[in-house]
């Protein structure tokens, strides 16, 4: 990633608002069905029963929107979930945001955690595909497995209420990601591949670098 670039666009504003004392969760997803929002929405059921002070973002659009729009209100959810359509300014939007949600059934290395963990923000997931590679659990985010919804409920319910904890594992995912996900890391990472193919080739040949 083009990490400058993309902490000048969070310094950037953005239209979105909430009351003060509103926590924001923000699921970036197109709203399709190996996205899971179907069990974030379970999940986010059971924790309105426990707290009523935050409020879920959606960004991203898709054809399950009317489905999960009727889902959010069958399950009492039209105060708390916002669906927000594509965005332009999503930087902007996890800059004022307290956590990132990605619930997946399916994944590979999802672009939206990397921007995430760029940005300093408590991450909670499932365990799809790849995630598991980009999150520790416990240290730069929480995990939950794929498709259940009372494991991610409780992961939320951690993270909002214990303030220290969100702010450790936001700043822990920043370290890791300026380390793994910097341009000059894949740099370096993809010119330590062709040296060592030289180096290889150099070997089989029995001669020397430059000779």
């Amino acid at each position: 990633m083009d990490i400058w670039s993309f902490h000048k666009r969070m310094e950037q504003r953005t239209t979105l608002r909430t009351e003060q004392d509103m926590k924001v969760l923000v699921c970036p997803a197109r709203l399709v069905h190996v996205k899971g929002h179907k069990h974030l929405f379970e999940a986010l059921a059971l924790l309105k029963g426990e707290r009523s002070d935050w409020v879920c973002w959606l960004l991203g659009d898709g054809p399950l929107r009317d489905e999960l729009t009727q889902q959010c209100r069958a399950l009492g959810l039209g105060e708390h979930v916002q669906f927000l359509g594509t965005r332009s300014d999503v930087p902007a939007i996890l800059g004022s945001a307290d956590v990132f949600v990605l619930p997946s059934l399916q994944e590979n290395l999802p672009f939206s955690v990397m921007e995430a963990q760029i940005a300093g923000k408590a991450i909670v997931v499932s365990d799809a595909g790849g995630i598991p590679e980009m999150v520790e659990h416990g240290t730069t985010g929480l995990i939950s497995p794929a498709g259940q919804s009372e494991p991610m409920f409780h992961n939320l319910k951690r993270v909002l209420a214990d303030d220290v904890l969100r702010k450790r594992l936001g700043e822990q995912a920043k370290q890791w990601a300026m380390h793994h996900w910097s341009i000059e890391t894949m740099m370096k990472k993809t010119l330590d591949v062709y040296d060592s193919v030289i180096q290889r080739n150099i070997t089989q040949r029995g001669g020397t670098r430059y000779g």
